[in-house]
């Protein structure tokens, strides 16, 4: 036993040592006494109980709150991405299309089955 456990045993020992010495008045004070304190003390716990601290309460509501605040920041975290990744495919659009309106050929080249052939033999022929 480590000492504070063993300090209260000892304390417990010599107060019940010490009841049998004690008169019939001192005693019903005192249990008069105790029972006055343990009644203060379960009105504080269920006062405790309705403001929403007590132990039956934070038992099964704290499981609940954790797991609710993680899948809250998951789909935050989710939606977040999607709209980063949104984001970044709109700039690569936005720089495609202008590179398209700033080029000196028609829209309809681009559709040009013969015109991709001739880019991809050009963009050989350029590499070698």
């Amino acid at each position: 036993m480590n000492d504070g456990t063993d300090f209260g045993y000892k304390v417990r020992q010599a107060l019940n040592d010490g009841v049998d010495q004690l008169n019939g008045e001192t005693v019903t004070r005192l249990v008069r006494m105790r029972h006055a304190a343990l009644d203060h003390q379960s009105l504080r716990i269920s006062r405790l109980r309705l403001a929403g601290i007590g132990n039956n309460i934070e038992h099964s509501l704290l499981p609940w709150l954790r797991s609710g605040v993680a899948i809250i920041a998951l789909l935050l975290g989710a939606v977040g991405t999607y709209y980063w990744n949104a984001f970044q495919d709109a700039q690569e659009y936005e720089e495609i299309d202008s590179a398209l309106l700033t080029d000196e050929l028609p829209p309809s080249a681009y559709l040009d089955r013969g015109f991709h052939a001739w880019l991809e033999h050009a963009s050989l022929t350029s590499s070698q």
